[in-house]
């Protein structure tokens, strides 16, 4: 009896042990060394336009600037997709706030992707990605 009792105890301690640690893991945050934060969404309009909203807000006297790339692509069959149009643009700013249309030529299922690199002196680039769909 007292076996079994210390052997259920054991495995009580082991599962409450593993669970702490889960808990605690699912509350790291990663820091970014140049970005402060970002904000992306991206829509498409009654008339078929696609609008990306973008923006980044780095350390003062750290960031240096970011490339921001934006990828549309439409749904073509099942999983494949077909790249309308990329935009590469280019900030020399710590912080910056814009707005990307596409006018769109058909209706179908369209996937946005963004990619902000951004350079400081805080360490290596931040490399921070944002993918939505959304249908037209």
């Amino acid at each position: 009896m007292k076996r079994k009792l210390c052997l259920i105890f054991s495995c009580i301690f082991i599962l409450a042990a593993i669970f702490s640690a889960t808990v605690f893991a699912n509350d790291i945050s990663l820091c970014n060394n140049n970005t402060m934060s970002n904000f992306t969404s991206f829509y498409i309009t009654d008339t078929g336009e696609a609008r990306v909203t973008y923006e980044y807000d780095g350390y003062p006297g750290i960031t240096t600037g970011a490339v921001i790339t934006i990828v549309i692509e439409k749904r073509n069959f099942l999983f494949f997709w077909d790249e309308v149009v990329t935009e590469y643009l280019a900030f020399p700013d710590e912080s910056y706030i814009g707005t990307y249309g596409y006018q769109l030529s058909s209706k179908g299922t369209y996937r946005c992707t963004v990619t902000y690199r951004i350079g400081g002196t805080g360490g290596p680039d931040d490399v921070l990605t944002f993918e939505d769909t959304d249908t037209y």
